[in-house]
């Protein structure tokens, strides 16, 4: 660690109200084509802070350091600025570090971890986003010349911050923990795992394939299709779906079978209310009901209901797409505040089922080794 020089970035990009990091996936946001990189700023190991503006002059100065011996530091690195730096200008520094990694185990349940609690916790300045927000939706051509200005003292500010904290944090957080905190950067940025697409694409197919015959053969069992008329079948499913993932609609569709509605008390209101989430006991004995519609209703409603196996084969595949075919494995350091376990941001690859000859076996099965590569697979015990 000592021969390293410590180096804290930070980047600022075009966001508007429809394209932000709230919007989408930081994975898909960082190497979206209308995501344009504005400005960026770098304090070397407490020197004078840098700021560039326009993508183009920033790759160019990012080509002149050496990254050799750098410790490169930002706040919620792996959730942003690792990204942009590994993927968009193909910049690997020796080590990455993140003031906001550091800080989980140490102020998770007091400060927090925006910049702005740590910073306002160690008395290092306030955090003034008004000049991020004068920005909304403007690209760097639009930019006034005193908003330009701004913003490279925004962008400043934020790296002076950050290298305040990086101060406080860097005494508090071991060696061992420094290194996990640049192992679980480097599996989001330097991905190894190589994608199956062909099985992704087959698997999410297949079980939307199986999703709709399984709502059109409820269709005809409550008589709203009988399987050819002129009604698009597509239409016909998506109804269904609608009646079976509405409290109401589904209870009012019990109610025309003559079955009683389960209920439970409500925790909001303390009232009764219709007891239809899976976890409920009485909705999930309906999929054993002597009425074999109301059976298939029930089971039926699960199935609607659970997007799980096709949200995560399509993150999988959008994840592959922005990082050239290779899976990123994106994992939040410490991210469970009581036990300290990692968890995961995105999607978590630390809880895929296991494989049992379902349709969910594709989650694991997809991640290939690449050429000269094995996958070993492991675990404590």
């Amino acid at each position: 660690m000592a021969k390293l020089v410590p180096m804290v970035l930070d980047f600022e990009s075009f966001w508007s109200t429809t394209h932000s990091l709230t919007k989408m996936s930081p994975i898909a946001y960082v190497m979206h084509p209308e995501t344009e990189i504005i400005s960026a700023a770098a304090k070397t190991n407490g020197g004078p802070t840098f700021v560039q503006f326009g993508e183009h002059e920033i790759a160019k100065q990012l080509a002149l350091w050496d990254w050799s011996d750098k410790l490169v530091i930002a706040h919620n690195m792996s959730g942003f600025d690792a990204m942009i730096l590994a993927w968009r200008f193909g910049v690997k520094p020796k080590m990455w570090g993140c003031t906001l990694a550091m800080a989980r185990p140490i102020h998770a349940k007091d400060a927090g971890g925006s910049l702005a609690a740590l910073v306002k916790h160690y008395e290092l300045g306030v955090k003034d986003q008004s000049a991020l927000i004068q920005t909304k939706g403007r690209h760097l051509k639009d930019f006034t010349p005193d908003e330009i200005a701004a913003m490279g003292e925004y962008n400043k500010t934020d790296v002076d911050q950050c290298w305040g904290l990086f101060k406080k944090l860097y005494p508090l957080t071991s060696k061992d923990e420094m290194r996990l905190i640049d192992m679980t950067i480097r599996m989001l940025v330097e991905p190894q795992f190589v994608i199956d697409r062909e099985l992704l694409t087959k698997t999410l197919f297949e079980e939307r394939a199986r999703k709709k015959d399984m709502l059109l053969d409820l269709g005809k069992m409550i008589g709203v299709w009988d399987g050819q008329s002129e009604a698009d079948p597509d239409d016909v499913a998506n109804e269904v779906c609608k009646t079976l993932s509405s409290a109401a609609k589904f209870s009012a569709l019990l109610a025309d079978l003559g079955v009683e509605v389960p209920t439970k008390t409500s925790p909001t209101t303390g009232k009764l209310a219709p007891a239809l989430a899976k976890t409920d006991e009485g909705f999930l004995a309906l999929q054993e009901h002597d009425n074999p519609i109301v059976a298939a209703a029930a089971s039926a409603r699960l199935g609607a209901k659970s997007t799980l196996l096709e949200t995560r084969i399509e993150a999988f595949l959008h994840a592959a797409d922005a990082a050239g075919g290779r899976l990123p494995v994106p994992i939040k350091y410490c991210g469970a505040d009581t036990t300290g376990r990692d968890s995961g941001w995105a999607y978590n690859p630390q809880n895929l089922p296991r494989v049992s000859g379902k349709p969910s076996d594709a989650l694991r099965n997809c991640l290939t080794a690449g050429v000269g590569k094995k996958v070993v697979v492991a675990d404590l015990s």
